[in-house]
């Protein structure tokens, strides 16, 4: 068996347009997690991804591991498997595949990069991804572009080590019609949804385009069509968008109105209009959409003066109505200009109300001063500060962050945070950390982290998770070989 892989693997290397390309990330970790009464232990992830292509096909396989010296968290996955098949107007998917419908109302899957999962009850680590399992396949005739799949959507609430049944525990089958006439477009959706407790039946449909060269919209509407159990219950979802940019003014407008609408384990995940953003006491902070009853805006607004100030303006409103309404407020204004000709700097101010959390009069303000020294050197210092109420107590959070880099290959990280908040501790907890990033070159890239680090909401292109605390050292390795094909001489001997 292994002499007739060994003949396929040449054979295809030997035609001049096969490429063979590989990622894999590597995390091993020698700690203590939160919340337990362990010692520090070791685990190690480790996720290798490998791409044929050949012409218009590519081919992926990948597998994950996990291993610690608990046997009931470890396991060996082989999590992807892939053919896509692309050629002019038409593409097909067959097995692991990514797809998103209506801007994510109905279905969405996505890849966060780098992204890992640390479940507190699992007590595994897994990547984080949500992928469809299944087929596809899109054909585009004139003006019109026609998608349908079949598959079963990923839970990823589920480690790799739970049975198939509750990983993937629904069957999705969906048909998007796309109409284009001149710069707008009319796309019509539907979708059935299979699993132990439903069959259930959803519609969408959404008009996009340019009004004005400067000028562009999207609207969405979605509604359950069917299912004798809930034929009284209102489960709808609408979300639309404005956005307008010129020169140096611009502003974008969003709208959600969600009502009862996570479908099934959770596959869709709609537009949730709150900002995210890359200052780590308002990230952590950040509110998180609750598709089963949320309406809201989102404005934001950027004034460039000249090129070197910049001025951003953002308002976020969610409501969500539960026994009572809470409405989640936010205010969000920065200052991003150039001082001395050679050093950045960002100065922001946000206040916020979030009584889902139990914190009124939230106020954050911060900065991130980058300056350049000679030979493509540099210094970061960045602070952030915040202050909330809760049933009468003032919480604060302080963060302090040092960064030197050499070029972009090295940098050098000492972070630090305090904290008073009373869920956490009922005087005071502090956390100190380091991080060495190092690009060995184009392929390989090594990251250590040292010290305790702060768990907390994160969010990363628009999706919202849970990560731990975590205290002890953590060494990631990041490689990439790209457009590789093995010699004859060195498979065979």
């Amino acid at each position: 068996m292994a002499q007739f892989f060994i003949v396929v693997f040449i054979v295809f290397c030997s035609t001049a347009q096969a490429q063979f390309s590989a990622r894999n990330l590597m995390e091993n970790q020698y700690g203590k997690l939160p919340d337990t009464d362990q010692s520090n232990f070791s685990s190690l992830y480790n996720k290798l991804i490998v791409n044929y292509r050949f012409d218009d096909l590519k081919a992926t396989a990948g597998v994950q591991a996990f291993q610690t010296p608990f046997t009931d968290r470890n396991y060996i996955d082989p999590s992807w498997l892939g053919v896509n098949y692309k050629k002019k107007s038409l593409e097909i998917n067959l097995g692991n595949f990514y797809k998103t419908l209506g801007r994510g109302l109905l279905l969405r899957s996505y890849e966060v990069q780098g992204g890992l999962l640390e479940d507190q009850g699992f007590r595994t680590k897994h990547y984080f991804y949500r992928d469809i399992l299944g087929a596809s396949a899109s054909i585009k005739l004139g003006k019109v572009n026609l998608t349908g799949l079949w598959g079963h959507p990923l839970s990823n609430v589920y480690p790799p080590n739970q049975p198939f049944e509750n990983k993937r525990s629904d069957e999705i089958a969906a048909l998007n019609v796309e109409y284009r006439l001149f710069k707008q477009k009319l796309a019509l959706t539907g979708l059935n949804v299979k699993n132990e407790f439903e069959n259930s039946n959803y519609g969408a449909i959404n008009i996009s385009g340019r009004i004005l060269p400067s000028l562009s919209y999207f609207t969405a509407y979605a509604q359950f069509l069917g299912d004798s159990k809930q034929k009284n219950k209102k489960i709808t979802a609408f979300y639309g968008n404005l956005n307008y940019s010129m020169n140096k003014i611009g502003f974008s407008l969003e709208w959600k109105n969600y009502q009862n609408f996570l479908i099934a384990s959770g596959i869709n995940e709609p537009p949730a209009l709150v900002r995210e953003h890359s200052y780590l006491v308002l990230n952590r902070s950040t509110h998180v959409l609750l598709p089963d009853n949320e309406s809201g805006v989102q404005f934001e607004f950027f004034y460039q003066l000249n090129n070197d100030n910049l001025i951003t303006l953002n308002y976020t409103q969610a409501n969500n109505d539960l026994f009572k309404t809470y409405k989640y407020s936010e205010w969000f204004a920065e200052w991003a200009t150039v001082i001395f000709n050679d050093s950045d700097l960002k100065i922001f101010i946000d206040q916020a109300e979030d009584p889902l959390k139990n914190q009124s009069q939230r106020f954050s303000t911060g900065f991130l001063l980058d300056h350049k020294l000679a030979n493509r050197r540099g210094l970061a210092l960045e602070f952030n500060y915040q202050v909330f109420q809760r049933e009468g107590l003032s919480n604060q959070n302080y963060l302090g962050r040092i960064t030197w880099r050499l070029k972009s290959e090295l940098y050098l990280n000492l972070h630090y945070e305090w904290s008073t908040d009373r869920f956490l501790t009922s005087t005071h907890r502090e956390w100190l950390g380091s991080n060495i990033n190092y690009k060995i070159n184009n392929q390989h890239q090594l990251l250590l982290f040292l010290g305790q680090r702060r768990g907390g909401p994160a969010c990363n292109a628009g999706i919202c998770y849970e990560t731990l605390d975590f205290s002890g050292i953590e060494v990631r390795w990041l490689a990439r070989l790209k457009s590789w094909c093995p010699s004859i001489k060195s498979i065979l001997y």
